[in-house]
C-alpha cells in the first residue's frame, strides 16, 4: 500500500492515528432455563478501527431469592410483623445456613436513616415480610455464587465470517466463570472496520442461574484511521503511511513505576452510581499499562447487641429473653433480628460453616441452649471482598475518550475479585498528559466497603508522553 494515504478527520481531542485501549462488551439476560437462547450485537463505532486481542467473560448473578421457597412456603404468622421482633425460629433453616438479609428495596422502610440506624416501627403483612415471590419479600435469601455453563458462538455480521466451527463451551474456550484465570488471548489480533457489527449468541445450560452475562472483547481502537483497509490495520506494526503509531515520552526522560488509585465508598445499595477522578501531576506524563482492583471491608464477625432487648415490642418475647446476656444460655429460636447490627442485616448474615454443629445442635434444629459467650462467634456477614460485584466505566476526561462501549462487570473486565489472577494488562498502554484527568464511574451491584481501582504504569519525569495519544 506504499504511496497511498488513508486519512479521515480525527476524533475530537485526538490526533490522527491515536491508539487507545478499548473494550467492547456484549450483555445477555439469563433466565436460568437450560436451552434458552439469547443474542446481542456489538456495534463498532464510526470513529476508528477496533482491534481485538483477547476475550473474557463474567456473570453478574442475581443472588437474591425470596426467603421462602415458592414451591413449599413455610406458614407465616397471622398478625402483621414488626421487623425487629421477627425471630430466627421463623426463618427457613436453609436461609440461616446459606444467608439472609433485609432487601435493599425495603431497607429504607425497615431502618431509620443513617447515622445511628435502628429498626423503625413500620409493620408489614406476613406474606410480604416472609414472602415467596421474587422482589416482593422484605427478607431475602442470598444464595452462594455459582459457576455457570453455556454454549456461545460469534459471527462477524458484516462478512458472515464465523469464528468457530460449532458453538463452543465456555470452560473449553474461555475458562472459569469466576474470573480465576488469565483472559484468553486471541491467536492473532482481529480487526474490525468502523460501523461493522459482531453478533454473539448464547445457549444457557445452568438451571436457575439468573443474572447478566458479559462477554468482553479486549483490544484497542485506532482513532482517525477509519479509512484504512482491514489488511493494513491488521499489519499496523509495519507502520504504513497514513496510519502512524505512537511513541511514549522522550528518549532522555526518566521513568519510574507509579500507580494512580481511585477510591469508592460502596454503600451496598444496588444501582447506586458513584464517581472518582484522579489528576495527573504537573511533574510529568503518566503511562498506564495495567489495571487492578480490590475491596476493603469491615470485620466479618457479628457482635450481638444484647442491650437492645429492652426495645423488643412484643411483651411476651421481651419477657422470655429479658435475662439474656453473654453469661447465660440463649434459645436461638427466640433470637430477634433486633439484636443484630443494622449494617449486618443489610449486608446479609449466615451461620458460620464451622459453627453449624454448635448452632443446630444434635437434632438438626436451632440450639435452644447456646452459651451466650458464643453468640458473637456463631454468625458472620456475607460482605466478603471476593463477592463484590459492580459495573465500571473509565474515561480520559482530558480528551473525552471512553475506554469501553458500555459499563462492564468487574469479573468480566478485570478478573476475579479476590486478586487470584494476573492484573489486567491493557492491550495498548494509555498515556496521559500532565494535568489531565482519569475519571472512573462505578455502579454498585453487591458488596459494601472501600473499593480501590488502581491504574498501574510509570511516570515520565520532566516529560510528557508524545505521539498520537493524549
Amino acid at each position: 500500500m506504499a504511496g497511498t494515504s488513508f486519512r479521515s478527520a480525527p476524533a475530537p481531542g485526538a490526533f490522527e492515528g491515536t491508539i487507545i485501549p478499548y473494550d467492547h462488551a456484549a450483555t445477555f439476560e439469563l433466565k436460568g432455563l437450560p436451552g434458552n437462547i439469547v443474542q446481542d450485537v456489538i456495534n463498532v463505532s464510526g470513529d476508528g478501527v477496533f482491534v481485538a486481542t483477547a476475550v473474557g467473560y463474567g456473570f453478574e448473578e442475581q443472588r437474591a431469592r425470596p426467603i421462602n421457597n415458592p414451591a413449599s412456603p413455610a406458614p407465616a404468622p397471622a398478625a402483621p410483623v414488626t421487623p425487629g421482633d421477627a425471630t430466627l425460629g421463623q426463618l427457613p433453616l436453609a436461609a440461616l445456613i446459606e444467608g439472609f438479609r433485609i432487601s435493599p428495596k425495603f431497607a429504607p422502610l425497615v431502618f431509620s436513616a443513617a447515622p445511628g440506624q435502628v429498626f423503625s416501627d413500620q409493620r408489614f403483612a406476613p406474606d410480604l415480610f416472609f414472602g415467596s415471590v421474587q422482589n416482593r419479600s422484605v427478607l431475602e435469601r442470598v444464595k452462594a455464587p455459582e459457576d455457570i455453563s453455556f454454549f456461545f458462538s460469534i459471527v462477524d455480521s458484516g462478512t458472515g465470517r464465523e469464528f468457530q466451527d460449532q458453538p463452543a463451551h465456555n470452560l473449553a474456550s474461555l475458562g472459569k466463570s469466576n474470573g480465576e484465570r488469565p483472559f484468553r488471548l486471541l491467536a492473532r489480533p482481529l480487526s474490525f472496520l468502523p460501523r461493522s457489527t459482531l453478533r454473539l449468541q448464547i445457549a444457557e445450560r445452568t438451571e436457575s442461574a439468573q443474572g447478566t452475562l458479559f462477554i468482553v472483547l479486549y483490544g484497542y481502537k485506532i482513532l482517525g484511521a477509519s479509512r484504512c483497509p482491514e489488511p493494513v490495520v491488521r499489519d499496523w506494526r509495519t507502520t504504513p503511511q497514513g496510519c502512524p503509531v505512537e511513541t511514549f515520552g522522550e528518549a532522555d526522560a526518566r521513568a519510574i513505576p507509579f500507580d494512580y488509585v481511585t477510591t469508592f465508598e460502596l454503600t451496598g445499595n444496588p444501582g447506586a452510581v458513584i464517581e472518582d477522578e484522579v489528576s495527573v501531576s504537573v511533574e510529568g506524563g503518566f503511562v498506564a499499562t495495567s489495571v487492578g482492583y480490590g475491596l476493603a471491608v469491615e470485620e466479618r464477625g457479628v457482635v450481638v447487641e444484647f442491650e437492645r432487648i429492652k426495645e423488643v415490642e412484643d411483651p411476651i418475647l421481651r419477657n422470655a429473653i429479658s435475662s439474656w446476656s453473654r453469661n447465660t444460655l440463649i434459645d436461638l429460636n427466640q433470637f430477634p433480628l433486633r439484636l443484630f447490627p443494622a449494617n449486618a442485616l443489610r449486608d446479609g448474615i449466615r451461620i458460620r460453616p464451622n459453627f453449624l454443629r454448635v448452632a443446630l445442635g444434635n437434632n438438626g434444629q436451632l440450639a435452644n441452649q447456646l452459651p451466650g459467650n458464643l453468640a458473637d462467634k456463631v454468625f458472620e456477614v456475607l460482605n466478603r471482598p471476593e463477592d463484590v460485584s459492580f459495573r465500571y466505566a473509565m474515561f480520559d476526561s482530558g480528551t473525552g475518550h471512553e475506554l469501553q462501549n458500555r459499563p462492564i462487570n468487574n469479573i468480566a473486565g478485570l478478573g476475579i475479585a479476590n486478586g487470584d489472577r494476573p492484573f489486567k494488562k491493557l492491550a495498548r498502554p494509555m498515556s496521559f498528559l500532565p494535568r489531565s484527568t482519569i475519571r472512573v464511574q462505578v455502579e454498585e451491584r453487591f458488596g459494601r466497603g472501600t473499593l480501590f481501582i488502581a491504574f498501574q504504569g510509570y511516570k515520565l519525569l520532566g516529560a510528557a508522553p508524545q505521539g498520537g495519544r493524549r
